[in-house]
């Protein structure tokens, strides 16, 4: 399915309507999601959080694991959302903030971007994106600030992430879970080296917490516990689809 996505336009999406009714069908076969330093605590709390690295770039990036194998979100069933918080990155779709899609050299702007090809899209059904005078509705005003804010906070974490690359903190990390009696071994990620943490002087600890990057931290540590959840889910999925 094509997406067709386009700047919004308040002549051309005048009659715009957004339905949320099944907000989450399109990431039903994501199996991670990218989310800020600032989620850790709450997403923490329900999946495991881990990182993985752009070997090109030599970057890291922050994801939330949503299921054990790839093409498969157990977060998501009918289009609806199971778990308590909903990461940011999954809110405001089909809406994004964005460059021009139909114009690379416009690379210095970000545009509110509407995915056309969406079946939430539609002229009959959901919330406005304008009003009648052809001003923006209540509800693609909040889901613009929330799109920028989100956008702040993923520039925050990329300077959380480079400050753990330069500490030396991150190293790769396996974890081995059974299922059904068979041993299903997880690669490929990084976690934060609890030992080496522990290990770090005064003054890189200092500034560890000066930049308020202790909650985070200790947020990802914990949230490792959850890929038992994660393993108890695909155990229900499994008796299910076997019965």
């Amino acid at each position: 399915m094509s997406l067709q996505i386009a700047p919004l336009n308040k002549e051309k999406h005048a009659t715009t309507k957004i339905d949320v009714e099944q907000a989450f069908l399109h990431i039903k076969e994501e199996h991670i999601v990218p989310v800020s330093a600032h989620e850790f605590v709450r997403v923490g709390a329900e999946l495991p959080v881990v990182f993985l690295k752009n070997e090109k770039a030599g970057a890291f990036e922050a994801v939330a694991m949503l299921s054990l194998q790839q093409g498969s979100n157990m977060m998501v069933e009918d289009g609806k959302w199971l778990g308590m918080y909903v990461p940011r990155a999954f809110r405001n779709f089909p809406l994004a903030l964005m460059a021009n899609p139909n114009d690379p050299a416009d690379k210095d702007n970000l545009y509110i971007c509407v995915a056309e090809g969406s079946p939430m899209v539609n002229t009959e059904k959901g919330y406005a994106l304008f009003n009648e005078d052809g001003s923006q509705s209540e509800f693609l005003q909040k889901r613009s600030e929330a799109m920028a804010d989100f956008l702040r906070q993923m520039e925050q974490t990329k300077e959380f992430n480079r400050t753990l690359a330069e500490l030396d903190l991150l190293s790769p990390q396996s974890l081995t879970i059974e299922l059904d009696g068979n041993k299903r071994e997880l690669t490929g990620f990084y976690v934060i080296d609890e030992a080496k943490l522990n290990q770090l002087d005064a003054d890189k600890f200092a500034l560890l917490r000066s930049k308020g990057m202790l909650p985070p931290i200790y947020a990802h540590l914990m949230s490792l516990q959850q890929v038992q959840r994660l393993g108890e889910r695909q155990r229900q999925l499994n008796k299910t689809a076997a019965a």
